[in-house]
C-alpha cells in the first residue's frame, strides 16, 4: 500500500461518523472568492484570458537585454523537534509502529497533552521520533530583460495555492511570477491536513506553514540579491536506458502501466566562471523510498539526489565523479498513478538486492539518479549550452469543483488549511447541490529550449505523454496490462492524442511537467478508465485499480484542468 491510501481511512471513519450527511462547519469560507477571471466551476466555462504573463504585458515588455541573470540561494524549512513530543518506535516489540497496540509516545508533558510533529503520507499517526537529513526551500530566480521569474522547491508533503499566494505576497513586486512545487516527500511535516493524531484532527500547523512561507520569501529575496550574468545548459535522460532499466528506479502501480521515465534537467553557469549557480532537475517518482515505517524527519530520496549532483558520488565502477556544485533543486514530474517505489527491484552497483522501502533503498536509489544527472551534464551525456535563454510564462488562474465527499469532510472538519468558496456553510453539503469550489492555477514556464508545464495536482503520466500503444512508456519486464486485473482499463477507449506534451512549444526541444505545482487539489486521471464505487463512491474503491478516484478532488476535475491548460498552451502574447 502507498501513498495516501492509508490516510484515506480517516476521513472514511469521520464520514461514517456524519452518516453520509455533513453539519455545520467554523472554519471553510461560503463566500464568492476573489476576484478572478474564471468564475465559480457551476457557473460554466467564461471566456478564456490569462492572469498574467511575460514578455509583452504591461510592465515588462519584450526585447531589452538578452543577457539571463540567475541567482539561488536555499533556507532550512524542518520542523524543530526541540521541546515536541516524541515516539518510541515498536515499545512492544511486534516490528510494526502502531500507537493503538501498545507502542507509546514519549515526553507528554505533565498534563497528558500531546504534541508531536505529525508526519505525511501513508496512514496516521507517525510522529516524528529524529530528524534525519534537513528539509529545505530551494530558490532559482531569472530575470531577462524586464521578466523576473522564481521557482521555488520546497521539500514537503504538498503545497496549497493559499500558501504559494503568501510567499508571493512577503516576496512583492520584485518578481514577475512566482512558482512553487513540493517534492512530495512521505517523510516531512504534514502540510495537507489529514495526517493527524484521529479521524477529525488535522497534522498540519498553520505555524509551521508560516514558517515555510517566510523562509521560502527569504531564499527568494537573497537569490534576487545574487542575480548575476549565466549561461544554461540543457540535457536529459531515460532510466529506461540505465542500469538494470526503469523499474530498478521507478515504478508504476496502476493499470496501464506508462512511466514518463525522462529527466530533464536546466544547469545555470555563472558567465565569468563557469561555475555552476543551480541545477533544475524534474522527473516523476513519489518521493516515499523509506517507507511507511520510518518516524524520522526525511526529504527522503531527493536529499541524495540532490547531495551527489552538488558533491559527487561513486559511479558503477567504484570511480568518484565529481559534483557539479552549487545549489540543485527537484520538481516532481508525472507521479499520478502511483509513480514510486512500489514494484522497483533497486540493486546496488555492485548487483546486490536491497530491502524494499528502506533507508538503504532511499539512499542508493537517490545517489544512483544522482549519477545519471551528471552523466547527463557530462562530457558524453549529449547536452547543449547556450549563453542565454529567452524566458517567459503565461499564468491561469479558476476554481475547481469539490465533488469529492471525502473532501467535504476535510473541509468541513478544517483539516485542509486552505479557502474554499461558493458553497452555504449553514445548508449540507450535498453532491450537485451545495458543493464547495477551490481556487487554483495552472502556468507555463518557459527557459530557452525548455518548457515546463506547471499543474496543481499529481498528474497520470498518460495524459502527458500518451503511451497507450504499450512500449514506448512501459518498461519491457513488466505487463501493460496484468492478464488476471479486474475490471480491467479499455485501451480502446483511451484518447489518440495530442497529449500535453504534444501541444508544447513548437520549438521547445525540452519538456517537462511539475506535479504538485503551486497547489495540490489530488490526483488526475484520463476520463476513460476513471471508476468510482456504485455504492460509495469516492469513500471506496471501485473493483479493480481504482484507488486514485478516492483521492481525486472530483469525476470533473481533470477535465477542467485539462481545457484550461491546453487553451493556455495555445495562447500567445498576441491575443
Amino acid at each position: 500500500m502507498t501513498t495516501e491510501r492509508a490516510a484515506c481511512t480517516a476521513l472514511l471513519l469521520t464520514l461514517a461518523l456524519f452518516g453520509g450527511a455533513c453539519g455545520d462547519d467554523d472554519g471553510a469560507t461560503g463566500d464568492a472568492g476573489p476576484a478572478v477571471d474564471a468564475g465559480p466551476a457551476d457557473a460554466g466555462e467564461p471566456p478564456f484570458t490569462v492572469d498574467s504573463y511575460c514578455p509583452g504585458a504591461e510592465g515588462c515588455p519584450a526585447g531589452g537585454d538578452p543577457t539571463l541573470l540567475v541567482g539561488a540561494a536555499m533556507r532550512e524549512i524542518t520542523p524543530s523537534l526541540e521541546g515536541r513530543d516524541r515516539m518510541t518506535l515498536d515499545t512492544n516489540g511486534d516490528g510494526i509502529w502502531d500507537p493503538f497496540d501498545g507502542d507509546e509516545f514519549e515526553d507528554v508533558d505533565e498534563d497528558g497533552l500531546f504534541d508531536p510533529v505529525f508526519i505525511a503520507g501513508f496512514g496516521s499517526p507517525r510522529p516524528a521520533s529524529d530528524i534525519h537529513d534537513p528539509q529545505w526551500a530551494r530558490a532559482i530566480v531569472l530575470q531577462q530583460g524586464e521578466t523576473t521569474m522564481a521557482l521555488v522547491a520546497l521539500d514537503t508533503f504538498s503545497i496549497f495555492i493559499d500558501d504559494t499566494d503568501a510567499i508571493r505576497a512577503m516576496v512583492g513586486d520584485e518578481v514577475d511570477f512566482l512558482t512553487t512545487c513540493a517534492t512530495h516527500t512521505h517523510q516531512g511535516a504534514d502540510t495537507l491536513g489529514i495526517y493527524g493524531l484521529g479521524e477529525s484532527s488535522s497534522g498540519a500547523e498553520l505555524s509551521y506553514l508560516q514558517h515555510v512561507r517566510e523562509q521560502a520569501a527569504a531564499a527568494v529575496r537573497e537569490a534576487l540579491e545574487e542575480l548575476r550574468p549565466a549561461h544554461v545548459q540543457y540535457a536529459s535522460f531515460r532510466f529506461r536506458d540505465q542500469p538494470g532499466g526503469t523499474t530498478r528506479y521507478v515504478s508504476d502501480a496502476r493499470h496501464p502501466r506508462i512511466i514518463d521515465d525522462e529527466a530533464r534537467i536546466a544547469r545555470f553557469l555563472d558567465a565569468e566562471d563557469e561555475s555552476t549557480i543551480a541545477t533544475f532537475v524534474n522527473f516523476g517518482a513519489h518521493a516515499e523510498y523509506w517507507g511507511d515505517e520510518n518516524t524520522n524527519l526525511s526529504s527522503d530520496f531527493p536529499h541524495f539526489l540532490r547531495d551527489a549532483t552538488e558533491n559527487g558520488v561513486a559511479g558503477p565502477d567504484g570511480e568518484e565523479v565529481p559534483g557539479v556544485g552549487g545549489m540543485t533543486a527537484f520538481c516532481q514530474g508525472a507521479i499520478g498513478s502511483q509513480i514510486g517505489p512500489g514494484e522497483i527491484t533497486p540493486e546496488t552497483w555492485e548487483g546486490e538486492a536491497l530491502p524494499d522501502e528502506s533507508r538503504e533503498t532511499m539512499e542508493v536509489v537517490g545517489r544512483q539518479m544522482g549519477y545519471f544527472v551528471l552523466q547527463a551534464l557530462g562530457e558524453d551525456g549529449g547536452s547543449v549550452t547556450d549563453e542565454t535563454a529567452e524566458l517567459g510564462f503565461r499564468q491561469r488562474r479558476f476554481f475547481v469543483d469539490v465533488q469529492n465527499r471525502g473532501f467535504h469532510v476535510a473541509i468541513l472538519n478544517d483539516l485542509f488549511l486552505r479557502e474554499s468558496y461558493g458553497w452555504d456553510e449553514d445548508q449540507l453539503l450535498r453532491p450537485g447541490v451545495n458543493e464547495p469550489d477551490i481556487l487554483t492555477e495552472v502556468a507555463v514556464v518557459d527557459i530557452g529550449r525548455l518548457q515546463m508545464i506547471w499543474v496543481p495536482g499529481e498528474i497520470d503520466p498518460a495524459l502527458f505523454v500518451g503511451g497507450y500503444d504499450g512500449t514506448s512508456y512501459t518498461p519491457e519486464d513488466v505487463d501493460f496490462i496484468d492478464d488476471d486485473l479486474e475490471n480491467p482499463p479499455d485501451i480502446a477507449l483511451a484518447p489518440e492524442g495530442p497529449y500535453l506534451r504534444d501541444l508544447a512549444r513548437e520549438d521547445a526541444e525540452y519538456v517537462g511537467i511539475v506535479s504538485l505545482g503551486s497547489d495540490q487539489i489530488g490526483y488526475f486521471l484520463p476520463d476513460f478508465d476513471y471508476v468510482l464505487d456504485a455504492r460509495n463512491p469516492y469513500i471506496d474503491e471501485a473493483p479493480g485499480d481504482h484507488y486514485e478516484e478516492t483521492v481525486s478532488v472530483g469525476i470533473d476535475g481533470w477535465g477542467r484542468v485539462q481545457r484550461q491548460l491546453e487553451q493556455l498552451l495555445a495562447w500567445t502574447p498576441d491575443e
